[in-house]
């Protein structure tokens, strides 16, 4: 449109005021992938711009970037929460003469959504090259169907450009164009919460494992890694431009290779980084005569996927772990000293009361210092989906905030028992931060009440098995 080069306004329309789970959890970071990307485009000849949402209100600087930028292309990252968002860009882009292009993994799930509603193109995998050839496509004025790694709308039906192969040396792409978003913003807001300027890296693309639950629509099961060298190299940029106390490692499953652990690990305390940093881990990768090196390296937290304390139902979800495990790498946490945080899941297919209960006693068993209890949702494209898709009773919502429905299919129980579920989860967290500090017995106390309460009225009528008599005319 104008100048000799292409040129491409990437868009996160994540705005963390809204998020509710952004309001529980502090976790405010730029998007490595958009950051990444706008790396690679820019290596290419491609002039970029980010318009960071994170920070703001609405989607005014977007517009503001759209008339001072001039982009052919205006690629949008897509997650269910900010879907209604990255649609209204999309008709921005399109009033400005721009082609809307989705990425990301709600685009990559339903991108007949997205071509319906305003966008011209998704890119359903891995966006680096596709989104160069797109963008010198666009500034040419030439056709965008037929573009490897693509989908787009013709004649109303969603076409298929040829598959694009996925990048084979990640260590071929460039660092994070972190100067493209106001990373001072993240690390002050980061240092107000926590007195540490925070940052994240991913060392890798993919998870080759196989639970039930989980969307893979980017990388599918493929497993790519960054040489522990790359990633030495990224953390230190990151320390020297912008003095970064801690890191996060935003990788599916972090430290599937051993000998690629302890080579970075190596690194990491050889160099003397000086970094914090966490991570999430698998209970059957995380071996425990690994922490104590981990720890010298810096790790002060570990998210661990624990889901359930019922081994019929980690095997339901192909988990592909033991409950011995869980508590095998639970107790060697706390003993090193490092923080867990509990992923765990509720309403997943053939759990009963019973598999809920075993949940909630391996939770006051370890107490982890953090957790997060999820209802289980069904995503397009995965095998939990495939099994209750004759019970779906809802779509996942594309509200902004925490409204809407969140149990979609026809579970065991009612969506108020799971949430009275979680409210005991929350209890059961209260009184673990009490021991040690009131009296034992009254800890004991409340949490047999809460017991009795749950089994003798709440369970029952949540569930409906039990019913008030008909009263006496």
């Amino acid at each position: 449109m104008v100048g000799d080069r292409p040129r491409v306004l990437l868009v996160d329309p994540y705005v963390a005021r809204e998020d509710p789970m952004e309001r529980k959890f502090v976790e405010l970071y730029p998007s490595l992938g958009l950051l990444t990307l706008g790396a690679f485009l820019r290596n290419a000849g491609v002039d970029v711009a980010i318009a960071d949402l994170t920070f703001e209100r609405d989607t005014r600087p977007v517009a503001q970037r759209l008339a001072a930028f001039r982009p052919d292309v205006v690629g949008v990252h897509t997650k269910t929460l900010t879907s209604d968002r990255a649609l209204e860009v999309a008709r921005l882009a399109t009033a400005a003469g721009a082609t809307a292009v989705a990425g990301g993994p709600d685009a990559a799930t339903r991108p007949e959504l997205y071509l319906g509603e305003g966008f011209d193109v998704v890119v359903p995998g891995e966006g680096e090259p596709t989104l160069v050839e797109l963008a010198q496509r666009a500034h040419a004025g030439s056709p965008l169907a037929g573009t490897p790694g693509t989908i787009v709308r013709r004649a109303g039906k969603s076409v298929r450009g040829p598959a694009r192969p996925l990048l084979k040396d990640l260590d071929e792409l460039p660092l994070p164009a972190w100067e493209l978003v106001d990373m001072e913003r993240y690390l002050a807001s980061w240092q107000r919460a926590t007195g540490e300027r925070r940052a994240a890296v991913l060392t890798s693309r993919g998870c080759p494992f196989d639970c039930s639950w989980c969307s893979k629509p980017t990388f599918g099961r493929s497993f790519r890694q960054q040489s522990p060298e790359r990633v030495l190299a990224e953390l230190r940029a990151l320390k020297e431009r912008y003095r970064i106390d801690y890191v996060r490692f935003c990788d599916d499953v972090f430290g599937i290779h051993r000998p690629w652990l302890e080579r970075l690990l190596s690194g990491m305390i050889d160099g003397g980084l000086g970094l914090r940093f966490e991570c999430l881990a698998r209970v059957d990768l995380l071996k425990p005569e690994l922490l104590g090196r981990m720890r010298d390296a810096g790790l002060s937290r570990v998210y661990v996927g624990v889901e359930s304390g019922s081994q019929k139902m980690l095997d339901l979800m192909n988990r592909g772990t033991k409950l011995a495990q869980v508590e095998r790498t639970a107790a060697a946490l706390r003993e090193a000293g490092v923080r867990q945080f509990w992923f765990l899941m509720l309403g997943y297919p053939g759990e009963t009361e019973e598999d809920i209960e075993a949940t909630l006693q391996l939770f006051r068993r370890f107490s982890p210092e953090e957790y997060s209890v999820s209802i289980a949702v069904p995503i397009p494209g995965t095998r939990f989906h495939e099994r209750v898709r004759e019970r779906l009773s809802g779509t996942p919502s594309r509200s902004r905030g925490s409204g809407g429905r969140t149990l979609l299919f026809e579970a065991a129980y009612p969506e108020r028992f799971y949430r009275w579920e979680q409210r005991r989860f929350g209890l059961e967290a209260a009184l673990g931060k009490a021991r040690g500090r009131i009296s034992p017995r009254v800890v004991e106390g409340i949490g047999r009440a809460a017991d009795g309460f749950h089994r003798r009225v709440a369970t029952p009528l949540l569930v409906g098995e039990r019913r008030r008599p008909a009263r006496r005319s």
